[in-house]
């Protein structure tokens, strides 16, 4: 954003702190938030308040840098007198400042302020100093709520909430009927055949809901509170535990239209409901315990972790779940530049995009690209996020999973994301799986050379456009769809950007592992066919199949492909097909793999090295030659901060040329943490993706021109020595 000069002036004396401080609180409200600087209060004077769109406030103390020590003093009176603030924060400017001839203009451009987290809600959590920007500034406050909970709250709110699941779970299974009802409702929806794994994917779908009607009612006057709910009396004058739930609900389902939140939610409720009153109770207690404990919790994906966590057939879906910090760093960098001359300020043009995930799973990676639009819709000074998070969900973003638990986490966690925005629909669809005589449905698969396949629920009222044609509505009061049913079906509309992170099981092993043994076959045979006739192969297993069915989907010239995938996808043999179709069809821009010892991965629950893939697919003439740039990270980022870091260094940073010498450091706040090198496509194209195999450039360039120059290079030297090709062969690096 350019900021407006304000009139040098000569400065014979220092500027004052306070007066920064009212230029920072101003350049931070230009950045989409609410800053005030210098208000007079009862425990004291905060240099400048922060108060998040969540209610959430930060305070700011802000110091020259040679004042750190008294600053961090003055930080710990704050915690103590503002005990329930999200955080108290510190900044320090650099003394240059001090002498600024047009403070509004230097203090924009500068980017050498530091500032840090010293606790939060009162308690002292010293967290680590970044070096920032104004705008930069204004990124990372905006994102500290979901830092805290992504990094240090979440594992306390994640062992409350699944000890409450367990508890209610076993309270379930104590009653014969209904334990074995409510097992049904998610052995019908998600295939699960554990019981208990079932019934704690049910206290979960109850949890959530009371969470999110929790939250509703704080910003809807008409939704009672859920306590209020719950103890309001029936209409027969039994006092039911259920009851006043049941009412809210069906209330929130018919007035403000949160179907796809509640209808699971609301068929688990009315099997309870059958049971005895003690029963009801005490499934309830629990949940609720855990809902107060939390309620300080924004909308993310905490409920989708700990669904990942109860999965007891993830071994046979292969479904690794994509971590926050990942997707925060895929989402920024794809929307790097892209798409072309895009206005982010105006708020309709992002919610013009068709973004869609056909195995989205709980929907880390649609909330991630709905949260990097409102990030960049507020850093370029848009005023209406509201506006384009409802048009994001309604019209953008389109998401496909083959179990119903899933897409419900899918759509509460986007629609926590703001929960004052009412939605008319949302673009989420159950696929159905599996074989029934000679009718053989792939999940999301089923777009494999088509636009259009069934549906088993939709989430979307009919008369929908074009991403449906004809689904249905699936709402608690039992109108719409129930199961695969005949003629309901959902279109894939031409797509801007696919992002996934589809799983990676193999078809020859585990494949469809959740099937019995025939259905599988047949399921085996049927994606096999599909495949030869498109010249794909999935012996590298699904993820290879999902990007068959999402590529021909991207528009020519613009439409961008953005993965999760083994890293295995950049040097396997398996992979070949799909490296092929990707270089045949697409620019390979960017590549990311982690060498970080402890963190090989960007999924949850997985060891396994994966990859951040993203590619651009060509206009239909452009043979044009291109480069590609591969990033070798030695710390993968482990928190929302930290990630926002990395794409940060990562978009600005000028890849080293291959053909050149030395290293494209990645300098975050004073520390490499990776090296960038970028390879022309004729290095690459019909080979294997060598820039990711070492960590080191220079030893990129080394391997290479031995396997394919037959040259021996040794970084820093001037020339490099000829091998004979006999010894090549003798080392099998080359064929005959």
């Amino acid at each position: 954003m350019t900021t407006p000069p304000s009139p040098e002036i000569p400065r014979t004396e220092n500027i004052r702190e306070e007066a920064v401080n009212t230029i920072l609180a101003e350049l931070l409200q230009e950045h989409g938030l609410t800053a005030r600087a210098e208000r007079r209060g009862p425990q004291g004077v905060p240099d400048i308040q922060v108060t998040l769109k969540t209610g959430d406030a930060i305070l700011l103390e802000c110091k020259w840098d040679d004042a750190a020590t008294q600053l961090e003093t003055q930080l710990t009176r704050r915690l103590d007198g503002y005990p329930n603030m999200l955080a108290a924060a510190g900044v320090l400017y650099p003394a240059r400042l001090k002498q600024a001839r047009n403070l509004k203009a230097e203090l924009a451009q500068a980017d050498d302020l530091w500032w840090w987290r010293h606790g939060t809600r009162g308690q002292l959590a010293p967290g680590r100093r970044y070096r920032v920007s104004p705008d930069t500034l204004a990124d990372q406050l905006r994102a500290l709520p979901l830092e805290l909970e992504g990094v240090d709250r979440v594992v306390a709110a994640a062992g409350v909430i699944g000890y409450a699941i367990a508890q209610a779970a076993r309270i379930i299974a104590t009653h014969a009927r209904i334990s074995k009802l409510t097992a049904d409702i998610i052995a019908k929806t998600d295939s699960e055949k554990n019981r208990n794994a079932a019934l704690q994917i049910a206290s979960l779908v109850l949890f959530n809901a009371l969470a999110f009607h929790d939250r509703l009612s704080n910003v809807n006057d008409a939704i009672p509170a859920v306590f209020e709910a719950r103890f309001d009396s029936p209409r027969d004058g039994r006092l039911g535990q259920l009851d006043g739930l049941d009412r809210a609900w069906q209330q929130i389902c018919a007035d403000i239209d949160y179907v796809p939140v509640f209808d699971l939610a609301l068929q688990i409720l009315t099997v309870l409901s059958y049971g005895p009153d003690r029963l009801q109770g005490m499934v309830l207690v629990p949940l609720l315990d855990a809902m107060v404990q939390t309620r300080q919790l924004e909308g993310h994906d905490l409920s989708g972790r700990l669904f990942h966590t109860l999965l007891t057939d993830a071994k046979f879906t292969g479904a690794y779940y994509t971590s926050v910090p990942a997707a925060t760093m895929l989402t920024r960098l794809v929307f790097e530049g892209w798409p072309p001359q895009v206005d982010w300020k105006d708020h309709e043009f992002p919610a013009s995009l068709n973004v869609a995930d056909l195995a989205c799973g709980t929907g880390t990676l649609l909330m991630a690209v709905a949260t990097e639009a409102e990030r960049r819709h507020l850093a370029a000074g848009g005023q209406d996020a509201s506006a384009l998070h409802k048009a994001m969900v309604e019209q953008a973003i389109h998401g496909y999973d083959v179990q119903l638990s899933a897409i419900h986490f899918a759509a509460a966690s986007l629609a926590m994301l703001n929960p004052a925005v009412q939605f008319d629909r949302m673009n989420l669809y159950v696929m159905p799986l599996g074989a029934s005589g000679d009718n053989v449905s792939l999940g999301s698969l089923d777009f494999l050379g088509e636009d259009e396949a069934a549906v088993q629920f939709a989430m979307s009222p009919e008369a929908t456009g074009v991403a449906t044609n004809g689904a249905q509505k699936v709402s608690g009061s039992g109108n719409g769809a129930r199961g695969a049913a005949e003629g309901i079906t959902a279109r894939l509309p031409s797509l801007d950007l696919a992002i996934m992170n589809p799983p990676f099981t193999r078809t020859g092993t585990m494949l469809f592992g959740v099937l019995p043994s025939a259905e599988r076959r047949q399921l085996q045979q049927e994606l096999g066919s599909r495949l030869r006739a498109r010249q794909a192969s999935a012996t590298a297993g699904l993820g290879a199949a999902f990007v068959a069915a999402a590529a021909p989907k991207l528009r020519p010239g613009e439409g961008r492909l953005a993965l999760v995938l083994p890293a295995t996808v950049c040097t396997g043999a398996s992979w070949q097909q799909t490296r092929s179709l990707i270089e045949r069809d697409f620019t390979l821009d960017l590549v990311i793999v982690s060498h970080d010892p402890a963190r090989w991965n960007f999924s949850d629950s997985t060891d396994l090295s994966e990859a951040l893939l993203i590619a651009t697919r060509r206009a239909k003439k452009d043979q044009s030659e291109r480069r590609t740039t591969f990033v070798n990270l030695w710390q993968n980022p482990a928190g929302i901060l930290d990630a926002h870091r990395m794409a940060q260094a990562i978009a600005r940073r000028r890849p080293a040329p291959f053909e050149g010498r030395g290293a494209a450091l990645l300098n975050v706040d004073g520390q490499h943490l990776g090296e960038m090198v970028s390879i022309p496509e004729t290095r690459i194209v019909g080979r294997k993706w060598a820039g990711v195999q070492f960590a080191r450039a220079d030893v990129i360039r080394s391997a290479l021109r031995l396997v394919e120059d037959s040259e021996v290079w040794v970084p820093g030297a001037p020339t490099a020595a000829r091998v004979p090709l006999c010894l090549l062969q003798e080392l099998g690096e080359v064929g005959p």
